[in-house]
């Protein structure tokens, strides 16, 4: 979702440096409602990305990780 969101506000702002160069009359880039899509998006993935990460954490931490139930030793 941020590489998502990440490609969609550089190609907002590609837009923005395209039509500047062109001398061609265009708004502001937080006048469109894809900017803050893209905002909210980067900001989803990110929030996403870091809960997988803290869960990865926790599981590994747990205490009762290494406990296995051998039946038979060698």
């Amino acid at each position: 979702m941020f590489f998502v969101g990440f490609v969609a506000a550089f190609c907002i702002g590609a837009d923005k440096l395209w039509c500047l160069y062109n001398h061609i009359p265009q708004r502001l880039v937080t006048d469109s409602p894809y900017f803050y899509i893209a905002l909210t998006m980067m900001i989803i993935g990110t929030q996403l990305f870091l809960t997988g990460f803290v869960a990865d954490l926790v599981s590994r931490s747990s205490s009762g990780r290494n406990d296995y139930q051998i039946e038979e030793t060698i």
